[in-house]
């Protein structure tokens, strides 16, 4: 077998460990297959290590050049079967070629400390044998380590293409002195290949810890971002509520002066009509009365029953918008999840909140159907096909727990979802 095809197949196995949990394009298998076809049919083409060889003066950098053709037309592989930026997936080819150059100076090692020297095979086949012996295990350990901690906070997701560029470079950068250091016939030492693990290895933590703030900075302008739609929601809702009092009265009155003129029976339906947008929440707070209120009047058009329990006037030592955003997310939370349940008696949602001393408890319990899966003590999103805000909201609300002081935890009893949030007043 070519050692060309054998290169790309571990090169593109290697990228795997970093793209397998992305978002794949409509008929992946199929166009997945092709990836890897139309890869082999490419190296192919290539010169072999023989023809390569007959070349002493342009042998390595033929090497150089074949390494990044090959690395190139992965990227373009991976980004026909994957769903991401192209930044992302070169970002991502770059991770996996690193742990393959890894894991070939790992057999490179083994074999100058005599691994397996005392089989009866040529040079070539045991080479290929330490090789088939070191590469499953690297890259398994890499997929349980980096690979999954990548893929679970969705590292592959979000780049920026200083962090990406620099950790390309020092892949390639590492590869070119290799060839540079073969050129010059020290190819084969121990120090070539310690160096090359160490930079490789030094590439990939280049992407991870930069990625991880990539994403940490995307979550707090997505937090900022989240904290203004809600100051905007809350000034909207307000407005409302107070043109909704105005008619209110006013219908009222109204009313009384038609006393007589219209039948008994007629007025009670209107006033009964009428009565939906009196039953107004009156907690002691007046950023949480217009929030409950607001979604009292949905609940009530859509046969839920939100109830509260507790003294809003012991928030008072909470922003206004702090108020808004924590209970608002919360509430909107438990609408959706009631919305879909069917059995009368469960669509209830059970708003608690209580002081003791200095802290204040606020328990919110609901009803869903289906099933929640939990991730760091919070529900995992059901929308994470859909772009925008969808699973920020739990940890807009952790943040501001925080912020007084405090935490939010979240558990599930069958089909009863229970938030419980802690603050301190300081």
């Amino acid at each position: 077998m070519s050692s060309n095809i054998v290169y790309m197949a571990e090169i593109l196995l290697a990228e795997l460990i970093f793209l397998y949990p992305a978002e794949r394009r409509p008929h992946f298998p199929l166009r997945y297959a092709a990836a890897w076809l139309l890869s082999m049919l490419f190296v192919v083409l290539l010169p072999t290590e023989r023809a390569i060889r007959a070349m002493p003066s342009l042998e390595q950098p033929i090497q150089f050049i074949r390494f990044i053709l090959m690395l190139t037309f992965s990227i373009a592989a991976m980004g026909f079967s994957f769903k991401l930026s192209w930044p992302a997936v070169a970002a991502s080819c770059a991770a996996g070629y690193a742990v393959q150059h890894i894991a070939f100076h790992i057999a490179k090692l083994l074999r100058a400390a005599g691994f397996l020297a005392g089989l009866s095979v040529s040079p070539l086949a045991w080479r290929k044998l330490v090789e088939l012996c070191v590469f499953p295990p690297v890259y398994f350990l890499f997929w349980l380590t980096i690979g999954r901690m990548a893929g679970r906070n969705r590292y592959y997701k979000r780049t920026d293409h200083r962090f990406d560029l620099l950790s390309i470079s020092i892949v390639v950068i590492c590869v070119g002195l290799t060839r540079v250091a073969k050129y010059f016939g020290d190819g084969d030492s121990v120090t070539v290949s310690l160096y090359a693990i160490t930079a490789c290895f030094m590439a990939l933590m280049v992407q991870l810890v930069l990625s991880g703030a990539v994403n940490l900075e995307h979550e707090q302008k997505t937090m900022e971002l989240l904290w203004q739609e809600d100051r905007k929601q809350y000034e909207l809702s307000k407005k409302t509520i107070d043109t909704i009092n105005i008619k209110y009265h006013d219908l009222k009155h109204k009313l009384q002066g038609l006393a007589g003129q219209l039948p008994a029976e007629e007025i009670e339906s209107i006033q009964e009509a009428v009565r939906v947008y009196g039953g107004q929440f009156k907690t002691g707070s007046e950023t949480l009365d217009v929030l409950l209120t607001t979604y009292g009047l949905q609940c009530g058009a859509e046969g839920i029953a939100l109830t509260y329990t507790g003294r809003g006037g012991d928030l008072s030592f909470m922003r206004p918008m702090d108020i808004y955003s924590l209970f608002g997310n919360a509430v909107s939370n438990a609408v959706e999840a009631v919305q879909r349940v069917d059995d009368p008696e469960k669509r209830v949602i059970d708003i608690i909140s209580q002081r003791m001393g200095d802290m204040v408890s606020i328990s919110i319990s609901n009803f869903f159907s289906g099933t929640r899966r939990m991730e760091d003590g919070l529900p995992v999103t059901t929308k994470t096909e859909e772009e925008g805000f969808h699973g920020y909201g739990m940890k807009s609300m952790r943040l501001i727990a925080e912020k007084y002081g405090g935490s939010l935890t979240a558990a599930v009893d069958q089909d009863l979802f229970n938030l419980n949030i802690y603050l301190m007043k300081g």
